[in-house]
């Protein structure tokens, strides 16, 4: 590894500033667009004539739909500065 780099320990609090970082864009993304998803994919099974399986085939699509919204907040959490840090991916020689 470099030695130049600046290089510290990930302490509790600062992996619990990474993780807010990331939940709380994961929780609300995920309910706004399984919201979206779950109402489109309810009313289209509703109008082909089976409403009963519009709670299912809604949060189906809602689960799917966090899978996307969860890589993205990852990104965002860990493209983030956190202070003085920040972090970056360094290849191991």
């Amino acid at each position: 590894m470099d030695n130049n780099l600046n290089t510290t320990e990930i302490s509790l609090e600062k992996l619990l500033s990474i993780w807010w970082a990331m939940i709380w864009r994961s929780v609300v993304f995920s309910m706004l667009l399984g919201f979206v998803l779950g109402f489109i994919g309810g009313v289209i099974v509703g109008m082909a004539g089976h409403p009963e399986l519009g709670g299912a085939v809604g949060a189906v699509l809602g689960w799917l739909g966090s899978i996307p919204v969860s890589i993205w907040a990852l990104k965002t959490a860990l493209t983030k500065k956190y202070g003085d840090y920040s972090f970056v991916m360094v290849k191991d020689m």
